[in-house]
């Protein structure tokens, strides 16, 4: 199955133990902060209840700038293999900062002062191998959402399923992967609540390159998302001109098998580019991109 690589025990629980203080961290620092009544300051990529949806990049238009960095920790309950199914539990946290100088020059990253919202979405996947090329993936998320900006915490359910087919042709590897995705939000400060749809559909190609590290080969894979929200997705929501987004699409490369680091074994990582209704966004891809 093309998915995302798993840390080893260890160097998940110690990254872990560091994340957990990095965000106690930011918490203490942030909560001096007054509550910002200009809405333009908080932060204004879609919901930002759904930002751990969106995956780590660089999200832009007119007037607005948003960096998303998704730390995509997990934990193998159960491995899965070609008859056995697998359980997986993830635990990514994502930080949205705002107001970075230049979208164009993204040397300079945003600082800590600019942290608008934190979101912890623990889920529970359960990985079904259909045939020995073929998974399905239903899975579950609940977590919360923290905007700094007017002190506000959201709760987060989601719930949806993957599907993963690897195949060849003519000797050369693809993968197709599915993903139904829905998300609620709710918050106490508001008697609205707010859903997330999205129908993702990802195509990749894989080619084994001459190069390798530790007597693996590193495989280049090519891909495309196509990403539909069937209810619209509203971009910069907080701001003067909202923008609807229906469809987006996305292509990019990722390399596999190269020299892991931190807690990430058998690393994967690569660059996107996603294309929407007045959007630009650059991802930045950890894992298999879809």
């Amino acid at each position: 199955m093309y998915s995302r690589s798993r840390s080893s025990n260890t160097r998940y629980l110690s990254g872990f133990r560091l994340l957990c203080f990095v965000c106690l961290f930011l918490s203490v620092i942030k909560s001096g902060y007054a509550a910002d009544t200009n809405s333009n300051s908080s932060f204004g990529l879609t919901n930002y209840a759904f930002a751990s949806y969106l995956g780590t990049g660089f999200y832009t238009t007119s007037g607005q700038n948003v960096f998303v960095l998704q730390l995509p920790f997990d934990h193998q309950i159960i491995e899965k293999t070609d008859t056995r199914a697998g359980w997986l539990l993830n635990l990514p946290v994502t930080i949205g900062l705002i107001n970075f100088s230049n979208f164009d020059d993204i040397t300079e990253l945003p600082n800590v002062d600019n942290v608008a919202t934190l979101t912890f979405l623990p889920g529970l996947q359960y990985q079904y191998p259909v045939t020995p090329n073929w998974t399905l993936i239903p899975f579950a998320d609940y977590g919360f959402a923290r905007d700094f900006n007017y002190t506000n915490n959201i709760l987060i359910v989601g719930t949806g399923i993957r599907s993963y087919y690897n195949f060849e042709i003519a000797g050369e590897s693809f993968t197709l992967g599915n993903r139904f995705l829905y998300a609620r939000e709710q918050s106490r400060a508001t008697d609205g609540n707010s859903d997330y749809s999205l129908i993702e559909t990802g195509f990749a190609y894989h080619m084994t390159s001459d190069y390798s590290f530790s007597g693996k080969p590193l495989q280049v894979n090519a891909y495309y998302i196509n990403l539909y929200y069937p209810d619209n997705l509203v971009f910069f929501e907080r701001t003067d001109n909202p923008i609807l987004v229906g469809m987006e699409h996305e292509v990019g490369l990722t390399f596999s098998s190269i020299p892991g680091f931190l807690f990430f074994d058998d690393f994967e990582l690569g660059i996107g580019v996603r294309i929407g209704n007045e959007v630009d966004v650059l991802r930045i891809v950890f894992g298999a991109p879809f």
